[in-house]
């Protein structure tokens, strides 16, 4: 079996017809043929990944959560404590708004 010369296949596909290559003009045939081939090989690629991620979610192998131990979980009191008195504080401030009377300056004087 012979090997394949690459740096032929792709000087073959730059290759356009009827122009010269030092010449920087318009080539739309060589121009086409790589976004063409860009595309499919974008196509391929973008179907195998996706492929390959819905394999991995029917496995139950693609979203591995770690196990938890079996210990018992410790009580935080002294976060519960600050919560409360949080909660409190906000509740005596929305209630001293609700009761107190403001002054509303008039903008117009």
């Amino acid at each position: 079996m012979q090997k394949k010369d690459w740096k032929a296949e792709f000087k073959k596909l730059t290759y356009s017809k009827g122009s010269d290559a030092l010449k920087m003009e318009i080539t739309p045939y060589r121009d086409w043929r790589i976004l063409t081939i860009l595309s499919f090989v974008g196509l391929v690629l973008a179907g195998s990944y996706n492929v390959y991620v819905m394999i991995q979610i029917n496995r139950d192998s693609f979203y591995v959560a770690p196990p938890k131990s079996a210990g018992v979980a410790k009580f935080n009191e002294e976060g519960l404590a600050k919560v409360i008195t949080s909660i409190d504080e906000k509740a005596t401030n929305f209630e001293k708004a609700i009761t107190e009377i403001r002054a509303t300056v008039d903008p117009s004087l």
